[in-house]
């Protein structure tokens, strides 16, 4: 009996081994991952504790209290589980926590996608330690791929932990704060394995619509808040409209200078980015946030147009469903979703 128990423990540790061997890269990303998280986890302290913190600014005490009402509709009016969400808080004290490393095909529409156990294949890496991001998004760039570098200042660990706020995110205006809170919680609701697009795009659906719809549920449809984001939400629909009525032009650029040089590929794709640019800053934003980040942030390349694409290039074909198939009623649309793509 000693004899087969010795075996089983040996077979076991050479599988072990095996893998550890097989998947090192993913299993040091997956370790260093945990570790932000967990430490992140820890040192969150109660929201209670920065509501009776006489030093901790009012503005921002006043953001916790919405976070706190936003979590409240979520449970009582979405009927989201929420338990244990955003109880705590995170302090950056100012500072970037998370990084998201994306790529793409240089002359197609392609995302570079990486593969991860339970979500399947996904096409962005997060990182709690900018010097990885930046190594990684290094090396896709010296292997020709267009990437892309950003922060983030929220994610979900789809509710199978308790995530915490973090504190950046209170800078952002009520409508802002209460979209970004209700997208994540989504999140925990449906998510669909290897359909990141699709899970991005109906989250960002969701949280628009039920940010709406809790304003109106609160009585402050009049108020200034709402007019705000509804003029914002106006403009990101409109910058995001654009370039996602663009991806056919650049599918039909990229398809036309398939045959040529490298280096004439690139003087082409240069002008024909220019040209985008240009052709973008003249829509008739209402922010003038919009127009400054047009012309002097925007750093445009596959990698920027398919991030687009991620998270609102659904957007009129969920609005098309809502309206056709749940006669514009978003939480049978809601149930519907919960019913049938259960989050992970």
């Amino acid at each position: 009996m000693k004899s087969v128990f010795r075996k089983i423990i040996l077979i076991t540790f050479i599988i072990i081994s095996i893998f550890l061997i097989w998947k090192w890269k993913l299993v040091v990303y997956g370790f260093h991952q945990a570790k932000g998280q967990l430490s992140i986890m820890y040192y969150a302290e109660p929201l209670d504790n920065y509501l009776t913190d006489k030093s901790y600014p009012d503005s921002l005490k006043s953001k916790i209290q919405l976070v706190k009402k936003v979590k409240e509709f979520a449970q009582n009016s979405l009927g989201f589980e929420a338990n244990g969400q955003y109880e705590k808080m995170y302090d950056q004290k100012g500072k970037e926590l998370m990084w998201v490393v994306t790529a793409a095909l240089p002359y197609q529409l392609e995302n570079y996608e990486w593969k991860f156990p339970v979500l399947g294949k996904v096409a962005y890496k997060g990182f709690f330690i900018k010097e990885e991001a930046e190594k990684l998004e290094k090396d896709l760039r010296h292997k020709g791929y267009d990437t892309r570098l950003r922060t983030a200042g929220a994610w979900s660990t789809l509710g199978w932990l308790n995530d915490p706020l973090l504190s950046n995110v209170l800078n952002n205006t009520d409508g802002r704060l209460i979209e970004l809170i209700l997208h994540e919680l989504t999140h925990d609701e449906v998510f669909i394995r290897d359909s990141i697009d699709f899970n991005e795009n109906l989250a960002s659906f969701f949280g628009q619509e039920f940010t709406k719809l809790y304003f109106k549920e609160a009585n402050l449809t009049q108020s200034e808040e709402y007019k705000n984001y509804l003029d914002q939400l106006e403009d990101r629909h409109l910058f995001n409209r654009f370039i996602n009525n663009y991806l056919n032009r650049f599918e039909n650029f990229y398809r036309k200078i398939e045959g040529y040089s490298v280096v004439k590929k690139e003087n082409l794709k240069y002008q024909f980015i220019e040209k985008f640019k240009k052709e973008l800053s003249e829509q008739p934003f209402k922010n003038v946030e919009y127009k400054n980040y047009v012309q002097t942030e925007l750093d445009v390349n596959n990698a920027f147009l398919l991030s687009y694409k991620r998270y609102s290039g659904n957007y009129y074909t969920l609005k098309k469903q809502l309206e056709e198939s749940f006669n514009g009623d978003i939480l049978k649309m809601l149930n519907y979703y919960q019913n049938n793509f259960n989050s992970l």
